[in-house]
Formats: structure tokens, C-alpha cells, sequence
């Protein structure tokens, strides 16, 4: 995950980038705001999750107006590669891989607009392939929630404290999960949520424009200027 940051102002985009470089080390839970095309959200996941020879993905797909589900991973991966596990409580399925059919198997069918099911799983999946593995180096697991926002409007009080619980185990295997939340982001329920995160990359789509992100680190108070996604 490479970010060309510019500040707006006198911004220091080497302290931006020492943040950045740790929160790979140490591991992150960023918060993706914004009301923008679906399009535009699979291209930001497509970056998080990004492409290595040694990554691991986990992929929640809850938000029913997602049009290209398969769009979020980036093209050299799929849905069918031992390296990711897709859940989908929109239509109560998953894609595991092969050697995690008897973890599969002691979880029922994803629960639609379930913020407990869908956290039970992903830590199950977390710790699948931390055992897999023999331990993942850092940022080797990417995570990937798209979006909160049919979890919030289930359940807002379940879904905050289950993003606690999924946040820790991510971080506890220096892992990078990032969440979607398709809404403005100068909504209250952005600043409401926004304690359960390390960083927020807000996203816009301006006509005749290329989508475009900017960078919010609470931790060094800094907020990078508008740049392509």
C-alpha cells in the first residue's frame, strides 16, 4: 500500500509516510468513507488488498448494491485461490479454500446483516490462516468489509463492539483490514465510528474528474491534499 501524499498547507509528507510504514508493521483497521460509485469502492479495495507472492485476503460482502463483487480482489487473484476466503451474506455463501472445509463446516450459512456472524467467521478465517501459515508476517493478511453500512443499519451497537473484536485480531497478526461505509464523510456516524480505526481514507467523484482519495491520521493530525486513487 504506497501512498504519494501532498499535505494542504505546510503538512510534512515524511512524518505521513514514517506513519504509514508503521501502521504496516504494526498492523491497521482503516475506515473508507464516502458516497461514491460502486466502482470507485472496488478500485480503493483493489489497492488495499493489493498483490505479493505471500498475501492472504478475507473478503465480507454485505452491501447488496454491489454490482462486480469479484472487482474488489486485484486481477491476479481470485475467488477460487487458496489464499482467499470470501464471505457473502448476501446470499448466504462463502469460498473457502479446500483445506478449510472442516473450519467451514462448524459455521452455518453467513447470516444476512449479521455483524456477530459475519465477525465470528472472519476471526475464524484470521486464525485459519495464522495457523496455516505458522504466523503471518506483517501486513501479509489483508481483510476487507464492504460495507458497514447494512450492519450499522441493522444493528449499530452490535456492530461496534464486534469491530473491536475483529479490529484485535487483525492487529494481534499485524494484519490491514480496511471497511467501507458509503457516507458522506462529514456524517455523524462517521465520527461515531471512527475511535474503532487507525486511519479514514475518504473518497470522491467529482464529473469528468478520476476518482480521487485523501488521508485522515488522527494519531499525527494530518490530512493529506485530494490525489488520484
Amino acid at each position: 500500500m504506497t501512498v504519494d501524499a501532498h499535505f494542504r498547507g505546510d503538512g510534512d509528507s515524511s512524518r505521513f509516510t514514517r506513519w504509514l510504514a508503521d501502521l504496516k508493521q504494526t498492523g491497521s483497521n482503516i475506515l473508507v468513507t464516502g458516497e461514491v460509485p460502486d466502482k470507485v469502492s472496488a478500485a480503493a479495495s483493489r489497492k488495499l488488498f493489493g498483490w505479493d507472492k505471500r498475501r492472504f485476503r478475507v473478503l465480507a460482502l454485505t452491501d447488496r448494491s454491489i454490482t462486480d463483487s469479484h472487482a474488489r480482489l486485484p486481477d491476479e487473484a481470485s475467488f477460487d485461490d487458496p489464499t482467499t476466503w470470501v464471505i457473502d451474506q448476501r446470499r448466504g455463501e462463502r469460498s473457502v479454500p479446500a483445506t478449510a472445509t472442516g473450519v467451514a463446516s462448524d459455521l452455518g450459512a453467513p447470516a444476512t446483516d449479521d455483524a456477530r456472524d459475519l465477525c465470528e467467521e472472519m476471526c475464524a478465517a484470521v486464525d485459519f490462516y495464522a495457523d496455516r501459515t505458522g504466523g503471518l508476517d506483517p501486513a501479509e493478511l489483508r481483510v476487507g468489509v464492504d460495507s458497514l453500512f447494512p450492519l450499522v443499519q441493522e444493528d449499530r451497537s452490535a456492530t461496534e463492539r464486534v469491530l473491536g473484536t475483529l479490529g484485535d485480531a487483525v492487529g494481534d497478526v499485524q494484519g490491514m483490514a480496511h471497511y467501507h461505509l458509503r457516507v458522506p464523510d462529514d456524517d455523524e456516524v462517521v465520527d461515531d465510528l471512527m475511535g474503532l480505526f487507525d486511519a479514514r481514507i475518504e473518497l470522491r467523484k467529482l464529473p469528468n474528474q478520476n476518482a480521487q482519495q485523501r488521508w485522515h491520521a488522527p494519531d499525527i493530525d494530518a490530512t493529506t491534499s485530494w490525489m488520484e486513487l
